[in-house]
């Protein structure tokens, strides 16, 4: 195998890895919504959708590894040379920034919806933490959403 069969094989699963990393957080997304329709209407099919999205992380996770794991290896073979780009850089922290994020804010948030489910009787504090939960998740989607963005232009346009 060559040094350029190699290093375009790991841009490949680069790629791959963001694009799971970022579709993961898009469905995601698109999955909340249609989890706050369905708590509106019926608190337990809310609850199955909620349940059924929950393996996403993993995706995620898979996603990161694999740009980690690739992102090594073009490094290696290129010599660190896109590492002294600012470009790369910033990308680097912006996928930085997206992981902390996720643990952080949206770990913390989906914690949280779930302890909310979990009470029996509506109270009118936990309709009230249940709308401020929403309205951080969506916030967090968002977010990363517009972070995924940023890493893409990144990595087409170059900007030095």
């Amino acid at each position: 195998m060559t040094t350029h069969t190699i290093y375009s094989t790991a841009l490949v699963c680069h790629i791959i890895g963001i694009i799971m990393m970022a579709g993961t957080t898009f469905s995601d997304y698109v999955i909340f919504k249609q989890f706050w329709k369905q708590l509106a209407i019926d608190k337990l099919k809310g609850i199955a959708v909620n349940q059924a999205m929950s393996k996403s992380a993993l995706l995620f996770g898979l996603g990161f590894l694999l740009i980690i794991i690739s992102g090594i290896i073009m490094m290696y073979i290129t010599h660190g040379i896109f590492g002294e780009q600012t470009w790369f850089r910033i990308k680097f922290g912006l996928i930085l920034l997206i992981v902390i994020n996720g643990l952080i804010i949206g770990r913390r948030q989906g914690v949280k919806l779930k302890k909310l489910l979990a009470w029996e009787a509506p109270a009118k504090n936990v309709e009230d933490d249940l709308l401020k939960t929403k309205r951080n998740l969506n916030l967090f989607h968002i977010s990363q959403m517009v972070l995924f963005t940023i890493i893409f232009v990144l990595s087409i346009f170059k900007f030095n």
